[in-house]
């Protein structure tokens, strides 16, 4: 068997991707990796490695929830900051108990796929997730979604007076040199280099270069979103989970505060919930992140074909974006993350 080492068997990994295209899994990839040692690999399937991908709910990470963390650990916010102080709006049951905790960990209680909201003016969808009523109190429950990340774009953007590109740019693309990193791609780059989505029945045209996300893409004539719309590269994501990776150092620089890793990689959720969650980041789940890595294991994954999945105990890292919503998307994920999970496995697992 192979080991990695301090290199990466890239034939090999492009015999995993080959095999993935060859299933109709994907017909364009970029597969990027952190090695133990600081040095990135990357491997490429029919498209070049600066290609630009919609990168989707890995917005939720890169770079909203992360920006969330480093105002915690400056304590300019804390877990327990009321969202009511900078959303006065927000009028469901338990107002007053929903905490910046809560947006980070998904554990409120909305029940409402932000999918059915798409036909709905941007405010309207805003007055939706504001008015909603819980069944479950905030904190007793695990439940993934939009909703929110929409709200944790809204805190941010509203306690810093700037949007979440503007913060993105000035914090973490900028610093970190990730020069293809944003919203709005079409507006510096050629169409030619960003990778289509999807052939979108809803829209009735093919998406390239537009947010892929429904609600997202209504919203954005408001703002930019917290839960989707970034669109990004491997070589820029790459350079961003290096950092994460280095406790929020990267190649010598501070770009963030000690104790970033510790939050995103050790769980914040009551045992009593069932669940495991860092803030802001899912934590060891073989779903996607096989077996091969650690229990404080971080990543995420992104409608569209994207995931980040992060070992601080083997300080390596797999970055894969593909076009598995292209032309249509499938039924379910079950495929993409099955192929992630092999991905993973066949990286971490040959790691010495």
């Amino acid at each position: 068997m192979y080991i990695f080492g301090m290199s990466l068997d890239t034939e090999k990994i492009s015999a995993v991707l080959y095999k993935a295209k060859e299933q109709g899994i994907f017909s364009k990839a970029v597969a990027g990796f952190v090695l133990p040692d600081g040095t990135c690999s990357v491997v490429t399937l029919n498209t070049p490695d600066s290609t630009i991908f919609d990168i989707a709910s890995l917005t939720k990470v890169c770079p909203t929830s992360t920006l969330a963390l480093k105002y915690i650990l400056e304590e300019t916010l804390s877990p327990s900051t009321p969202v009511a102080k900078y959303i006065p709006e927000l009028q469901t049951n338990y107002r007053d108990d929903v905490r910046l905790f809560h947006l980070l960990t998904h554990s409120l209680d909305y029940r409402i796929p932000m999918k059915t909201l798409r036909t709905l003016p941007p405010q309207e969808i805003l007055d939706s997730l504001y008015n909603y009523q819980f069944n479950a109190a905030p904190g007793t429950i695990f439940n993934y979604g939009n909703p929110p990340s929409v709200l944790l774009g809204i805190l941010l953007s509203r306690m810093t007076g700037k949007t979440l590109h503007e913060l993105g740019q000035e914090h973490f693309f900028g610093p970190l040199g990730m020069t293809r990193s944003g919203w709005d791609p079409l507006k510096r780059f050629p169409i030619t280099e960003i990778m289509p989505t999807e052939k979108c029945e809803f829209r009735g045209r093919e998406i390239q270069g537009e947010i892929h996300d429904e609600s997202a893409w209504v919203l954005r004539k408001l703002f930019p979103v917290g839960s989707a719309g970034m669109f990004s590269t491997v070589p820029d994501l790459l350079r961003f989970v290096q950092m994460v990776l280095g406790d929020g150092l990267f190649q010598g620089k501070r770009i963030m505060p000690k104790g970033v890793l510790d939050l995103v990689s050790n769980n914040a959720l009551d045992e009593s919930v069932g669940e495991q969650t860092g803030l802001g980041w899912e934590l060891n789940n073989p779903k996607f992140m096989g077996t091969k890595v650690s229990k404080n294991a971080f990543g995420k994954t992104g409608f569209t074909g994207a995931s980040i999945v992060a070992d601080p105990q083997k300080k390596a890292a797999v970055v894969l974006l593909s076009n598995f919503t292209y032309p249509t998307r499938e039924e379910n994920a079950d495929r993409i993350n099955a192929f992630r999970a092999l991905l993973s496995d066949e990286f971490f697992g040959n790691l010495k």
